[in-house]
């Protein structure tokens, strides 16, 4: 198989269930994307863990400055032939829009719909869902369910 040029590809940002070692980074490896970087948002966002979401994913949501921090996202190179499928597999509240990057570049990335983070837990303090999605893994004892932090 060739790999693609970045030319052939969208820069997409990926901020829960699409990072490497993630339930859903499947997605992206069966469309041949291309790992780029990891880096954090601009400090304009917020992170959600959404309720009832299957598998547990986040939303991200931009805000006023004040009130935002960087998140952390990776960045990967998504073939442009694989966009549509890709695209047609994201349920609602989430969405691709445009996000700004701590060093000012804009790609595509994930973000969710603001009713969706309504009903969400802010885990935004975390500064990205590996570091929430760990600090739930700390708190359970070996044979424990899993529980949301206090």
């Amino acid at each position: 198989m060739t790999t693609p040029s970045n030319l052939d590809c969208l820069r997409l940002a990926v901020v829960g269930a699409h990072l490497t070692g993630m339930p859903l980074n499947h997605e992206l490896a069966e469309r041949s994307a291309i790992f780029v970087e990891k880096t954090t948002t601009a400090k304009k966002y917020r992170l959600f863990k959404l309720a009832d979401a299957v598998p547990p994913k986040p939303g991200l949501s931009r805000c006023d400055d004040e009130a935002g921090a960087a998140i952390e996202v990776e960045l990967w190179d998504l073939p442009l032939c694989t966009v549509g499928s890709f695209l047609a597999g994201i349920p609602a509240p989430l969405g691709l829009g445009t996000l700004v990057l701590i060093d000012g570049r804009q790609v595509h990335g994930f973000i969710c719909e603001g009713y969706a983070i309504r009903s969400g837990v802010d885990i935004t303090s975390f500064g990205g869902w590996r570091h929430y999605c760990n600090s739930i893994q700390h708190l359970a004892s070996p044979g424990d369910a899993v529980r949301e932090p206090d």
